[in-house]
């Protein structure tokens, strides 16, 4: 490490930091620098030393060639810059008080900090986060604390109010670059690529898979064996029989890597979520902005206890492919007529509502759900509003979901990583990717036209073509008879009512995750709130925490 001192009294900005989590930290000269994550081709010895040599107005082009997942705090007397990456991969929040900045990825801490209570939440946040899970734009669930959004930076210079720069925006909206026919073999590369650039990074070390049965996390492993990278351990876990056992047992089977499995069921799941290290490990995830990722831990520590959990281990879980090459962009957004740009716009805010604002459907009062449309519009409006192009309104949609719904809810699974001491990789997200999902055309977008047939194409490992993807299977056994006997009952009545009944009634015994484990089930059926699922129930645990049990966001 560098290693001269600093006078921390005379920074201008304040980290809220300790060394645990994968944070560094260097004192060079005057200024400190914290780091966390890992660079393409860097280490962060090697950032520690360029950092030295870099101005305020360096920043921005300094930051837009780290290729990799990261954030990073650089704090001096005359001037400091707070960053995270193009995907948020490492989330920071901050805050302004008594003439002092305040910067951390640690929401408990900013809390205590600031003395922050029910009485400082943002209603029209809350309001957001009761029907999603996540708040909107750079906002957090407090009004007085801010995110940095994805590729952004808050620069701050003594004297000087902070400003908040983005130094890379991901812009789907832009005219694509060549027909779907043309991209196959770019694909085909670009695949390639990122399995390079993965075991370039790991380095022999051990490759953690969780496997399911869908594309992405199959891509890492059969990218893999492709490689001839022999280190891979594959992970499952869920209900015995699960789809996603079953699958990825038969994929690692093929691939001859080692398959481990950890069986769930809700009172194994509910003992592990009702441990003090698990309550810890939510508080660590807590960057005021999503709720936790409820899925991984549970799995990771029981496999730990076993001692089958190397310490020096890289997680590589596959996310979020299938949102980049476009499975994620709804049937609204793909066959339409263009209209005028008021029902354009309207087009889309309807889709972001229906897909992500729905998990209490009985909260979702016309008043908030047009408050929700209104923050959800200032936010398409301040990255560039509608495009020239009615073609590439789905953008707008994969713009708005990729900062709000991917950044802050589905890449927070990353956090269960870093508490337990693991390096991670998101290779899907590189900026290769980034960039060649940015600019590809629709027709290869929809339904992951593109993706599938190249990964089928070039049929890694052997895995692509007679292997299913997600194919739907019915656990436990014993319920599937009397589903469909209850699916046959509902038949007259309509399919809104079916699917009402269904995740009311049978959804917290099919759970493949035991996502429901922490709450018995008679108090998920006599919820008459029309939950979405077991998200819904975790948002209400989380709001429970931050505003208190007699909160107004779960009684109006």
């Amino acid at each position: 490490m560098l290693s001269t001192s600093a006078d921390t009294d005379a920074l201008v900005m304040e980290p809220l930091l300790e060394e645990r989590f994968g944070w560094q930290r260097w004192s060079i000269g005057a200024r400190i620098f914290w780091f966390r994550g890992a660079i393409h081709g860097r280490d962060a010895n090697a950032l520690a030393r360029e950092v030295e040599s870099l101005g305020p107005n360096d920043v921005a082009a300094w930051l837009d060639g780290l290729d990799g997942h990261f954030s990073l705090i650089l704090v001096g007397p005359d001037w400091s810059v707070a960053a995270v990456d193009p995907v948020r991969g490492y989330p920071l929040i901050w805050a302004q008080s008594d003439g002092h900045i305040f910067v951390t990825h640690d929401g408990v801490a900013m809390r205590q900090r600031l003395g922050l209570g029910p009485a400082d939440i943002d209603p029209v946040q809350a309001d957001a986060f009761v029907l999603s899970g996540f708040t909107i734009g750079p906002a957090t669930i407090f009004r007085n604390v801010r995110q940095l959004a994805p590729g952004t930076c808050l620069v701050m210079r003594a004297g000087a109010a902070p400003h908040v720069l983005a130094y890379h925006t991901w812009r789907p909206t832009q005219a694509a670059v060549a027909t779907a026919a043309d991209l196959v073999e770019p694909m085909s590369r670009l695949n390639e690529k990122l399995i390079s650039d993965l075991v370039t990074s790991a380095a022999g070390r051990t490759i953690l898979v969780p496997l399911s049965a869908g594309v992405d996390s199959r891509f890492v492993v059969s990218g893999l064996a492709a490689a001839g990278y022999c280190n891979v351990q594959c992970l499952a876990y869920g209900r015995p029989g699960n789809r996603e056992a079953v699958v990825g047992r038969e994929i690692a089977r093929r691939l001859g890597y080692d398959w481990n499995f950890v069986p769930y069921t809700n009172k194994f799941v509910r003992a592990a979520w009702a441990t003090e290290d698990h309550r810890a490990h939510e508080a660590y995830a807590d960057s005021l902005t999503g709720i936790p990722f409820p899925q991984d831990y549970a799995a990771l520590t029981a496999i730990r206890a076993q001692g089958r959990l190397d310490p020096d281990s890289i997680v590589v879980n596959g996310q979020s492919g299938d949102f980049t090459s476009g499975n994620h962009i709804p049937a609204a957004m793909i066959d339409h007529d263009s209209g005028t740009d008021e029902q354009r716009m309207e087009r889309i805010l309807n889709a972001l509502v229906a897909k992500h604002f729905k998990h209490w459907s009985s909260l979702a009062t016309p008043d908030r759900v047009n408050r929700v449309k209104a923050m959800l519009a200032i936010e398409i409006d301040l990255a560039g509003g509608l495009p020239d192009d009615p073609g590439r309104d789905h953008g707008v949609y994969e713009f708005s979901e990729f900062v709000d719904r991917q950044a802050k809810y589905v890449v927070n699974g990353q956090r269960v990583y870093e508490y337990l001491g693991l390096s991670w990789r998101l290779p899907l997200w590189d900026r290769a990717s980034l960039d060649f999902w940015e600019a590809a055309p629709l027709e290869a977008k929809a339904k992951q036209q593109l993706y599938r047939d190249v990964l089928k194409r070039d049929d890694w490992g052997g895995v692509w073509r007679d292997i299913p993807i997600n194919p739907t299977r019915i656990r436990p056994l014993w319920l599937m008879y009397g589903r469909l006997i209850a699916k046959a009952a509902h038949a007259p009545l309509g399919a809104t009512r079916w699917h009402k009944f269904e995740r009311r009634y049978l959804n917290y015994l099919m759970s493949p995750l035991c996502a429901f484990a922490e709450w018995p089930y008679r108090e998920i059926v006599r919820d008459g709130r029309n939950a979405h699922g077991a998200i819904a129930f975790h948002i209400r645990k989380y709001m429970d925490r931050v505003a208190g049990e007699d909160s107004q966001w779960f009684s109006r």
